[in-house]
């Protein structure tokens, strides 16, 4: 038997590396995560379809079920009165508000700087009491004027059709507790007033004071660098001088035909002189003659003196109690009554007359309250100009003027419709002077309202120069340039006398351009137009006289020459929306610092073209608004 070969099998040893067992765990680890994600995205997508489907359900039965709780849009005014407290200001047109940033909710740390006050169109405002008058279903209106703040331009229309109506027969009670020129002019057009007992009413008329900064430069060693064309451009005065010019006093003369419209309508009102309560009526306070407290009746400003609740009970006792509580009046509040009326049917019309409005300071950038940026204006006129429906163009102006780069970006634009054989009609509101007439010297037309600030045909550069401060801080500026003037900084060394030659040159010629232009699109002798200009500010009758406007007018009036001009049977009016602004970052506060350092000076800090500071604006102007 043949032997057999025994064969031991080795056992074979798995000997892992410290490396194996780690990737061993590494693979457990991901298992857990992959398959964790899986689930994660699973519920994700579950969450997403499930919230889309009872968002879908949720509408679909919201829409079946909503007319169980809905109740009528519109409330029945028969027999109420209107309240009407405004708290905004009335504009012409108002801004297309910036896009809302994540920081504007941050309420209570103060960063909502794109908080906008409540705007009334000043068109609207007029055409609320022309509805009013002529609304049979109401006769009575409370009305606190406070709250609303107002041109003295456009104070005066407003104030004679609340008149209008009173004379037609309705009823404006007005109740307040504090009012300054503006808001007694609109509460003397009313059918009687009520204060409560203390009350304030504060007629100061036209003007106030302004600051002089020719000690503050000299203090902290800052040199001013102004330079005005036109013996009347007296705006920057204040930072040369430490009083007020005979010339800048003569120049607001355009204020004393307004204020004595002003009085003669309260003193046909009320038999009121506002003269003698601005200036006398003090005296009988010293001499006992009257008390704070009885003032307001003794001279005839108010009607009643009450409480609260004396002038609630009298007005429920006078027009009628709520149907629901018979302690509360039978009221419509301003909103729901303008909600009352009926829309209108909007024109069919293929034919559109534009409405470009271009309103405050002219600078660059966007379209903001009290800023006309170049940027807007222009992209609303090339909107108005490239549409083929645009028949003509309404250009409604109501600003002081501003940079003089970006007036002609204006004018430039304004060219451009006209060369497509646009007619272009300009209506000035409160203001249209320095280069708000810059941009509407050139119209087929131009309507001004009688009140309108107007002309300040003048210019002015705004610069600083901050040698004196280095100085005195031991810094030394120098430099060397292949050119004359290639190491001057302008900013931080003292200017030679010819380079500030060549500068004030650069503002005279300015000035001989903006001379020129109005004589050519004015048709006025060049002589005539340097007799007129000099930086002279008008009001609109006074414009009438010497050819700067020609005809005095509404923007009503100047959108109906605009259809006869373009020759349409029918047409339809339509406004420019303003493009939105850009989000301002509150964070960003040195730019803010220069932004408003800009406005307060007209001068910027950081652009090195000299013609963006030159100006074009008639400071003189500022209290109009």
């Amino acid at each position: 038997m043949p032997a057999t070969k025994k064969t031991t099998k080795k056992k074979k040893v798995k000997n892992d590396s410290f490396f194996d067992k780690a990737g061993n765990v590494l693979k457990v680890i991901w298992s857990y995560i992959s398959t964790g994600r899986d689930y994660f995205w699973k519920g994700v997508r579950f969450t997403l379809a499930t919230g889309i489907f009872l968002i879908v359900v949720f509408n679909i039965i919201g829409a079946a079920i909503s007319p169980l709780w809905n109740t009528e849009d519109k409330i029945d005014p028969v027999g109420k009165v209107v309240v009407f407290s405004p708290n905004g200001v009335v504009v012409d047109q108002p801004p297309t508000p910036a896009p809302t940033e994540w920081y504007s909710e941050l309420d209570t740390l103060g960063f909502n700087s794109q908080q906008q006050p409540i705007f009334y169109p000043y068109q609207d405002m007029l055409d609320f009491f022309e509805d009013f008058k002529n609304d049979d279903r109401v006769s009575a209106m409370i009305f606190d004027p406070t709250g609303l703040g107002v041109s003295i331009v456009y104070a005066l229309p407003i104030a004679k059709k609340i008149k209008e109506a009173v004379d037609a027969g309705k009823e404006v009670i007005i109740r307040t507790d504090f009012m300054v020129s503006t808001d007694y002019l609109l509460a003397s057009a009313g059918s009687e007033i009520s204060t409560p007992t203390y009350s304030i009413i504060d007629i100061q008329g036209f003007g106030g004071a302004r600051q002089y900064l020719k000690n503050f430069f000299e203090k902290f060693l800052i040199t001013p660098r102004i330079y005005a064309a036109g013996d009347f451009k007296t705006g920057p005065e204040s930072f040369l001088r430490d009083s007020m010019s005979e010339e800048a006093k003569e120049n607001l003369a355009f204020y004393e035909p307004l204020w004595n419209k002003w009085k003669n309508f309260v003193m046909e009102n009320r038999n009121v002189d506002m003269q003698w309560v601005a200036d006398e009526s003090f005296k009988d306070l010293i001499n006992g003659k009257t008390t704070t407290k009885k003032a307001g009746l003794d001279w005839g400003l108010v009607d009643f003196v009450e409480e609260d609740d004396e002038f609630d009970s009298r007005m429920i006792e006078k027009f009628g109690a709520s149907k629901d509580d018979e302690d509360e009046l039978n009221l419509i509040y301003y909103r729901p009554y303008l909600a009352s009326f009926d829309d209108e049917l909007p024109s069919k019309s293929k034919n559109e007359i534009k409405v470009v409005t271009v309103e405050g300071t002219i600078m660059g950038g966007d379209v903001v309250f009290g800023q006309a940026g170049s940027k807007g204006v222009v992209a609303m006129l090339k909107d108005a100009h490239e549409d083929e429906d645009t028949k003509a163009i309404v250009l409604r102006v109501n600003s002081p003027g501003g940079s003089v780069v970006d007036s002609d970006y204006m004018r430039w634009e304004i060219e451009k419709a006209q060369d497509k054989g646009i007619p272009v009609i300009v209506s000035m509101g409160t203001l249209a002077a320095s280069g708000g007439y810059w941009i509407s010297s050139l119209a087929d037309k131009i309507y001004a309202e009688a009140d309108t600030i107007t002309g300040s045909i003048g210019v002015y550069g705004t610069l600083f120069s901050f040698e004196k401060i280095y100085d005195w801080m031991g810094i030394n500026y120098d430099g060397y340039s292949t050119t004359k003037y290639g190491a001057f900084d302008f900013t931080a060394m003292d200017w030679p006398e010819e380079f500030s030659a060549a500068f004030k040159a650069g503002i005279d010629q300015i000035y001989v351009d903006f001379t020129t232009q109005t004589s050519i699109d004015r048709n006025i002798p060049i002589e005539k137009v340097r007799e007129i200009a000099r930086g002279k500010v008008y009001s609109g009758e006074m414009a009438l006289e010497i050819g700067l406007v020609d005809e005095i007018g509404t923007l009503h009036d100047a959108v109906e020459f605009a259809a006869l001009e373009a020759e349409l049977e029918d047409y339809k009016i339509d406004y420019v929306t303003p493009p939105a602004a850009a989000p301002v970052n509150p964070f960003e506060i040195p730019s803010l610092i220069k932004s408003y350092f800009e406005k307060e000076t007209g001068f910027n800090l950081e652009n090195r073209n000299m013609y963006n500071n030159i100006k074009i604006y008639c400071l003189e102007c500022d209290a109009v608004n």
